[in-house]
C-alpha cells in the first residue's frame, strides 16, 4: 500500500494530513512524490504523521511513497488545487454545479473561471504549473472526463 492510498483510504488530502498534523505542506508533498524517503524523516514528524492517521510510526514506515511520473512529478496532481484563493474555488464550484444542473449560461461559467485562473497566475498568485492544471482539468477536458 502507498501513503496515497492510505490518504484515499482514511478520507485525507494531503492539505488536510498537513493542517491535522502539524507537518508542512511541502514536506508532505515531498513525502508523498517519493523525493523524501519516510525512513529518513525525523521521529517528531513521523509521530504527528502516524498520530494523525492513526497508524503506529512503524507501519508508517513501512508505507511506499508514489511512484513519481517520467518527469519526475507526481502522478496525482491534486497538489495543484491547495490553497487556491477563494474566488477561483466559487468559480471551480459554480462550474462543477452548473454543469451538474446543465444550466443555460455554462459557457459563461466556463468564462469565469479562465478569466480567475488567468487573472492568478498573472498577479503570481498561482504558478504557470497551476494555471495550465486548472485550465486543462475544468476548462479543455472532454465533458465525461471531467466529472
Amino acid at each position: 500500500m502507498n501513503i496515497q492510498e492510505i490518504l484515499k483510504e482514511k478520507g485525507y488530502t494531503k492539505y488536510r494530513l498537513s493542517k491535522e498534523s502539524g507537518v508542512p505542506w511541502a514536506t508532505l508533498s515531498d513525502i508523498c512524490s517519493g523525493k523524501t524517503d519516510l525512513a529518513k524523516c525525523s521521529a517528531g514528524t513521523l509521530n504527528k504523521l502516524a498520530k494523525t492517521l492513526n497508524m503506529t510510526m512503524e507501519e508508517l514506515i513501512l508505507v511506499k511513497a508514489e511512484e513519481p511520473s517520467k518527469d519526475g512529478y507526481p502522478n496525482n496532481k491534486e497538489y495543484l488545487e491547495a490553497s487556491l484563493p477563494g474566488f477561483v474555488q466559487k468559480d471551480i464550484e459554480a462550474l462543477l454545479e452548473g454543469k451538474r444542473d446543465n444550466v443555460s449560461y455554462l459557457d459563461c461559467l466556463y468564462d469565469e473561471l479562465y478569466g480567475s485562473i488567468n487573472a492568478c497566475q498573472w498577479d503570481g498568485i498561482i504558478t504557470k504549473e497551476q494555471a495550465d492544471y486548472l485550465r486543462y482539468k475544468y476548462i479543455f477536458r472532454k465533458e465525461d472526463e471531467n466529472d
